[in-house]
């Protein structure tokens, strides 16, 4: 069992960062990605810091900390998130979170070769190719329209490349600490670091009733708690790996549509639904020999 906790892990965490796309597009007149990247931060490291505080699970010794690896981490998430919620206001919610998500596990994979000559392995070939493919079918099937394919698309792929340096450089960091220390200093550096920039653009839409209730959304669900599962599972999983599993996110945020918003599944989204989940059964049964 022990190698499925890993996987486990990162799936829960990919069905709460599902909703993140649309919880911005809920958000009320006025809001920005750079207000909306700063509440989620914020919140979201409050939120690990009561549950550190509440467990006793703050580290007495703070130097053990590795800072390099920590650093691109932050500064990672930190792009990963202004470029996510960009593309999710140019090209929308399906096409911005599906090309950022879907190109992460090949720049992991670049990344993983180029500073640790790791060489993907086959199942990992097989894993991704079918998730792309599901991925291309439950969103581009039917309902990709021509004038989202152009430079704007540069938003997206690039978050995929954040985002992939970021699970690798937090797959260092909670190799010396643990998970919640590693999402607290995360968020939290990344939430001092944008503050100063918050100042320039409108905030008045939090202080809404809708605004409250979106804020908390997206700072406490798809922040604090989605964020410890995610390092939790990236600790029993391989970066290259964990980036392919979050492939995942495209399939439940297509099931949460269908289950929630009453969208009638097309065929090309069921045949991609169903090349989504062999891509995870082969990860997971490929996993124990694969840790890093």
């Amino acid at each position: 069992m022990r190698n499925l906790i890993g996987p486990l892990f990162l799936l829960v965490s990919c069905l709460l960062f599902s909703v993140t796309g649309t919880l911005q597009q809920l958000a009320p007149e006025g809001h920005t990605p750079v207000v909306i990247t700063e509440v989620r931060m914020f919140l979201g490291a409050l939120t690990i810091f009561l549950w550190c505080l509440w467990t006793h699970r703050l580290p007495p010794n703070w130097s053990a900390v590795p800072w390099k690896p920590m650093l691109i981490a932050v500064a990672s998430v930190l792009l990963y998130q202004l470029l996510f919620f960009y593309s999710v206001a140019e090209v929308g919610v399906a096409v911005g979170s599906v090309v950022a998500i879907a190109t992460t596990p090949l720049w992991a994979a670049v990344v993983a070769f180029l500073l640790f000559k790791k060489t993907p392995s086959k199942f990992w070939v097989v894993a991704t190719a079918l998730a792309i493919v599901g991925v291309l079918l439950i969103n581009f099937g039917e309902g990709f329209q021509s004038q989202s394919a152009d430079w704007r698309l540069l938003l997206p792929i690039t978050a995929g490349l954040c985002y992939g340096v970021e699970i690798i450089a937090v797959g260092q960091v909670v190799k010396k600490i643990n998970p919640e220390t590693t999402m607290l200093l995360e968020m939290g550096l990344v939430a001092v670091l944008l503050l100063p920039v918050t100042i320039l653009f409108p905030t008045d839409w939090i202080f809404t009733t809708r605004g409250i209730l979106v804020s908390l959304g997206l700072g406490v669900v798809t922040a604090g708690i989605a964020y410890p599962c995610f390092t939790y599972g990236i600790k029993y999983t391989s970066p290259v790996v964990a980036s392919t599993l979050a492939l995942t996110e495209p399939l439940m945020a297509a099931a949460l549509g269908i289950f929630f918003l009453h969208e009638n599944p097309s065929i090309s989204m069921g045949l991609g639904m169903l090349s989504l989940m062999a891509s995870v059964i082969v990860l997971i049964f490929e996993e124990p020999n694969n840790h890093s």
